[in-house]
């Protein structure tokens, strides 16, 4: 999936930068792009008796927890490295639940 990304990117993974090992940062080759950072989390699906509800909670505070773990750990300091302005540094969760993928809070119904 990241390799069509290859050109404008430089494509790293679990490598650790600030006070963790980060999953997946993408460094602009072009300095005015954006640079992001991916953390994944994993939650299990949803269950047969599980209210929707209370499922979007499940995500919700999982997406919380990959962005807090990225500012708390400053994985971002691999960008600042490579010269990337601090305002042009994406944070990107991903939650998987089983195969789904998330990346955005979900509104509760």
């Amino acid at each position: 999936m990241l390799a069509v990304l290859s050109d404008d990117y430089v494509i790293s993974s679990n490598r650790e930068s600030g006070e963790g090992r980060y999953d997946i940062v993408l460094i602009p080759r072009n300095k005015k792009n954006n640079g992001i950072i991916i953390e994944i989390k994993h939650i299990e699906n949803q269950q047969g008796t599980e209210e929707n509800k209370d499922f979007i909670v499940r995500i919700n505070n999982k997406i919380n927890e990959a962005i807090e773990q990225i500012e708390r750990k400053k994985y971002y300091k691999t960008l600042l490295a490579h010269r990337i302005e601090l305002d042009k540094i994406k944070r990107v969760p991903i939650v998987f639940a089983g195969k789904e993928p998330y990346i955005t809070k979900l509104l509760t119904e």
